[in-house]
């Protein structure tokens, strides 16, 4: 233990002691040792069931629409019970939800694990192609769409059901209004205990499937990661943890912030189809009681709207759309001290934003983080006191998670070097559906192999240095793209960098980096200063050979990464 993990590491034995809400034991599963949560809820819907008890509270905020705790679990009960009567759909079932965050999207998913089916949530940015391809992949019968992706999937062209939400127009064969599912006859007087009384005759074993969810597919097709209940209460349980663990490490500025009497009001910004905002916002959010506002897109105009509006105290949202908003002019205005809690997870966190989120949130709790879809998004986090004297770090290991660091061979490396990190816990997936090749490759006596490359200092903080199929070697020198883009993002006219291999004749790889600036700096800036300034900050080796100013925008996916294969199919060598 380091002077400086100290205090955290107290308060990690505080909460997980024997007898805690936290308490940590053993357990074996597959011949593997894990260290698991003992109180943890045996499958979501054990989870979720302290949600109920907040009745006419206000829950999710959409628009116009305002929906209470009771409201949305009508919502859910009167879907799940139709998914049973009308549809037939039962345990081990696979159903699809393909849409844009909204109200129904929730109560869809709470309707589908309702039944013991398995929730399938899709990128519902994706192409006719890929959806299908998902859909095929998780071997999904029935689908809940909005207009939208009912025009792209074309369910009736697939033999599949579809229930669509918001539609116009005559509907396809067996695709159905939600408003008419909700509102049918067989059910729309049933109370609240019948409806209950129908759902709790279905038995939901820790181990059976809860949810398939897809990976981003940065840098490959998206993969179908399958959790059990088992894997989610765990995940679940770790955020509670890890943020009564914080509260113990910050408690003056919790205690400031409680004292404001203002309710805790969630922004969602990110997709609800991504772990971080299924798993981190919507799912904990309805567990603890607590309010959200969602977004139907990321718009830093109308988030700045919305915090002031409805007066946000957390937000949560990728580093890139943290600097989105800071840089919106609309921010100005906006009264940054109601919010408790700011983090710019998901992605490694440049040091601009932790310069920024000082000054522009100084009166709320910083935080960053680290994890996959695959884990659960369990794996490293810190918040409070020790962001600004860890910049750059993803935070302390958490509590029911092993690392260890390796080389290309799978052989551990000395502590603090940096090496391919494989992660261990009981929120981590066994494995993908439906991809084999990549099963054998990436799961290992129960240890996952996630493609990042990152070390553990001396205070055991987690550093992401990035990925390892980003990394170029230039003669024999590895260098890591996000170094390089952090420390050009430092630049004020800077706004994005994204570094990637090119082929060389003398080096075998060099760097290229393209960088991306407003209209009108484009003429106040070129190759010659890009280069200098790395040369200043970084060794020699690291300074890009080729440097590319534009001020057009790169392309994103749903969790806001910079897709770097388009950017450099884009701007790289032809």
């Amino acid at each position: 233990m380091s002077g400086f993990s100290a205090p955290f590491d107290q308060a990690v034995k505080a909460v997980t002691a024997l007898g805690s809400p936290f308490e940590i034991t053993s357990h074996q599963s597959g011949g593997v040792d894990y260290r698991i949560y003992a109180n943890a809820p045996k499958n979501l819907i054990e989870l979720l069931a302290p949600g109920r008890e907040f009745s006419e509270q206000e829950f999710v905020i959409y628009q116009d629409e305002r929906w209470s705790f009771s409201h949305f679990h009508r919502q859910a009960d009167l879907l799940g019970v139709q998914l049973i009567r009308q549809f037939n759909i039962g345990k081990g079932d696979r159903v699809a939800i393909a849409m844009r965050n909204s109200p129904e999207w929730m109560a869809a998913f709470l309707a589908i694990i309702s039944v013991g089916a398995v929730a399938v949530p899709l990128n519902s940015w994706g192409a006719r192609k890929e959806l299908q391809q998902s859909l095929a992949d998780a071997h999904c019968a029935f689908v809940f769409c909005d207009q939208q992706r009912l025009d792209i999937i074309q369910p009736q062209d697939l033999g599949l059901t579809a229930i669509v939400v918001h539609h116009q127009g005559t509907l396809p064969l067996n695709c159905h209004s939600y408003r008419d599912v909700v509102s049918d006859v067989s059910v729309v007087d049933l109370s609240a205990i019948e409806l209950c009384s129908v759902l709790s005759a279905i038995v939901i074993d820790p181990n059976d499937e809860a949810m398939i969810m897809f990976t981003s597919g940065t840098s490959g097709s998206p993969k179908a990661a399958l959790f059990t209940h088992f894997h989610c209460c765990q995940s679940m349980t770790n955020f509670e943890a890890v943020a009564a663990a914080a509260y113990m490490t910050n408690i003056d500025a919790y205690t400031k912030h409680l004292n404001s009497g203002r309710p805790s009001k969630a922004l969602i910004t990110v997709p609800l189809f991504h772990v971080s905002g299924l798993f981190a916002q919507f799912l904990l959010t309805l567990r603890g009681g607590r309010s959200l506002v969602l977004m139907y897109k990321w718009d830093p105009g109308v988030a700045c709207e919305l915090i002031t509006q409805e007066q946000i105290t957390i937000f949560v949202a990728a580093p890139s759309m943290l600097l989105d908003l800071a840089r919106h002019p609309k921010f100005s205005s906006v009264d940054t001290s109601i919010i408790s809690n700011v983090s710019g997870a998901g992605a490694a966190t440049p040091a601009k934003l932790a310069q920024l989120l000082k000054e522009k949130f100084s009166d709320s709790l910083p935080g960053s983080g680290w994890g996959m879809t695959e884990t659960g998004a369990a794996g490293a986090s810190l918040t409070g006191c020790f962001y600004d004297l860890k910049r750059g770090s993803s935070g302390f290991v958490n509590p029911i998670v092993d690392l260890c660091f390796c080389d290309e061979n799978g052989i551990e490396l000395q502590p603090g070097t940096p090496g391919e990190i494989w992660i261990k816990s009981p929120t981590t997936i066994a494995g993908y559906t439906n991809n084999p090749e990549a099963n054998e490759n990436d799961f290992k006596a129960g240890w996952f192999k996630t493609g990042d490359i990152g070390y553990l200092d001396s205070d055991k903080c987690l550093f992401i240095c990035d990925r390892a199929k980003d990394m170029v070697i230039r003669g024999g020198e590895n260098i890591f793209p996000v170094e390089i883009e952090n420390t050009i993002q430092s630049l004020p006219s800077v706004l994005e960098a994204c570094g990637f291999a090119i082929p060389s004749e003398q080096y075998g790889e060099e760097l290229m980096v393209v960088v991306r600036v407003a209209p009108e700096d484009l003429n106040q800036i070129d190759e010659k200063m890009i280069q200098a300034h790395v040369r200043e900050q970084l060794a020699n080796f690291k300074m890009p050979s080729i440097v590319t100013i534009t001020d057009q925008a790169f392309p994103l996916n749903a969790s806001n990464k910079v897709m770097k294969k388009r950017v450099k199919a884009i701007f790289g060598p032809k």
